[in-house]
């Protein structure tokens, strides 16, 4: 081998191509990954309020609840009844998503005070109504036991699993822009969530 050989610069090679998600996939990955870590959290608390319950004041939270566990009528007016109250929920956080979005629609890259302050006041809102729940649904596993477990499947999952989306696709759009499109599937995947759990809620009992 020359001299003039060796101290050559080796040939560049070219650099494999790096392919990206498209930005739709990264979004709902986003998205799954906010509601995982939410239901998570939620699955957490109400495991530990029901803990706290059965171990100090089951027979007094059975007292003051009282459930009857009669069932509901299996109809399709009680699963439509079911689904719009369910329904109410969601769409406050929807609306909360809509004026956290708004003005990074409008082309502002800064939220004014208004915005910020509305924002501030539905989390509040939003964080006290969770609140509110957890406790009623830590408090009647706690006091009920498996016979609430069993009274709670198989629609309690699937309505965690649509408050989740909604509460993820939030806490990923409360900061960001996110496109109109990716808003409306994770927003018909919750709705349609909801209605899946309203019929099983009605017609199929554990």
């Amino acid at each position: 081998m020359s001299v003039s050989n060796a101290l050559a610069p080796a040939p560049i090679q070219p650099r494999p191509e790096v392919t990206s998600a498209p930005s739709g996939v990264i979004a709902v990955r986003g998205t799954v990954t906010n509601a995982t870590l939410v239901a998570a959290g939620l699955t957490i608390a109400v495991c530990v309020i029901a803990l706290v319950v059965n171990l100090t004041f089951a027979a007094g939270a059975r007292h003051l609840l009282a459930y009857p566990f009669a069932g509901i009528p299996a109809r399709l007016s009680e699963a439509a009844v079911i689904f719009l109250h369910n329904l109410r929920a969601l769409a406050a956080i929807g609306g909360l998503l809509l004026v956290a979005q708004s003005p990074r629609w409008a082309g502002t890259t800064e939220p004014g005070s208004i915005h910020v302050a509305l924002q501030r006041a539905g989390e509040a809102l939003l964080g006290a109504a969770v609140a509110a729940n957890l406790i009623v649904v830590g408090i009647s596993l706690g006091a009920y036991g498996t016979r609430m477990v069993w009274a709670a499947l198989p629609h309690g999952p699937v309505e965690l699993a649509a408050y989740s989306l909604a509460v993820g696709l939030y806490l990923q759009g409360r900061c960001q822009p996110l496109p109109a499109r990716h808003i409306t599937r994770i927003g018909a995947l919750s709705i349609s969530a909801l209605a899946l759990a309203a019929v099983l809620e009605t017609f199929v009992n554990l």
